[in-house]
């Protein structure tokens, strides 16, 4: 076998059995990827590649998509380098279809485990609602007070700026263990590294908008009835949010009619994404939403048009915080 060959198989092996110990969660795929990598001439008869990662790796599906597209890109040199008629890689498009399962398999888990994240206070920052004050310190101050999700809403600058403003939030978000999430851009949440990306109805569904982004990164879409929630988790929706519980002028939906918790709680029991309130909360009315079944509780100008933004995050993440004891 040429040194090149050898070389790419130990590093193919050396990636499957990363996986298998990383998509633990996945038995289905794991085997497979077992089947693949015992059938590889080579094996792994060399030493070191039967080391399991260190136990803080394991069901880290950010390192399970790294693995797989490593062994992804061995795959594409070992194909190069194959001679017309010979049968020695001859399972390598077995290879590629357990390798692209594998992915799948690890961004499946990676995005449920983000959406899990999504829960307790979710605050939106938008410019047109801060009271002209910038929207980093509005979003760190609700972080100081409680958020554990910031979306940024920006229909006011141009991308460029949008694009600025959405890496810094990001890097503020992480230094706080917050999600970011970017409204109805796809482009700029994938190129802002965003964690995920939020739509609306008459945005790009959800199935669309994940064909920009990464394969981790997840999506949230806007929902008003229980049919609307059941059609978005069909298409792809890692969370749903719904709304407007209670009336509210804020971003323009004055003329939404409101649901009440009582849709809340119906669309919580016919899905199984977890659900985020949104519209017209406030600290008064924050733990009914949650008694309803909110896993989270989105609000916008109760935090961001406060006098003091932190304090009034703390005050609804408190009521939220009690409400869930």
């Amino acid at each position: 076998m040429r040194p090149f060959t050898e070389t790419h198989l130990e590093s193919l092996v050396h990636d499957l059995h990363l996986l298998e110990a990383l998509l633990a969660a996945s038995p289905d795929t794991r085997s497979d990827l077992q089947t693949l990598r015992r059938s590889i001439p080579q094996g792994p008869r060399r030493g070191g590649f039967e080391t399991r990662p260190p136990s803080a790796q394991r069901r880290n599906p950010a390192a399970a998509i790294a693995a797989a597209a490593h062994a992804a890109a061995t795959l594409d040199l070992l194909q190069t380098a194959r001679r017309p008629g010979d049968p020695t890689l001859e399972w390598l498009p077995r290879a590629r279809r357990a390798i692209s399962n594998a992915s799948a398999a690890a961004a499946t888990q990676s995005r449920e485990n983000t959406a899990a994240r999504v829960s307790g206070l979710y605050v939106i920052v938008d410019p047109e609602a801060t009271r002209g004050r910038p929207v980093l310190d509005v979003a760190e101050a609700a972080l100081r007070g409680g958020a554990t999700v910031i979306q940024l809403r920006d229909k006011l600058n141009d991308a460029a700026h949008v694009l600025a403003t959405a890496r810094n939030l990001r890097r503020l978000c992480a230094s706080h263990g917050a999600l970011f999430v970017m409204n109805d851009d796809a482009a700029i949440a994938l190129a802002g590294d965003a964690d995920g990306l939020h739509v609306g109805q008459s945005d790009l569904p959800a199935a669309d908008a994940r064909r920009v982004l990464s394969d981790a990164q997840i999506v949230g879409r806007s929902n008003d009835s229980v049919d609307e929630a059941l059609r978005s988790q069909a298409d792809g929706a890692d969370y749903l949010a719904v709304g407007a519980v209670y009336a509210t002028a804020t971003m323009g939906k004055s003329a939404r009619k409101a649901v009440g918790p009582q849709t809340i709680a119906a669309v919580k029991a016919a899905v199984s994404r977890p659900v985020v309130a949104i519209g017209g909360i406030d600290r008064a009315n924050a733990a009914e939403v949650v008694r309803a079944g909110a896993d989270c509780v989105c609000v916008v100008s109760a935090i961001t048009m406060a006098d003091n933004p932190e304090q009034a995050a703390n005050a609804i993440a408190d009521a939220i915080e009690t409400a869930n004891a």
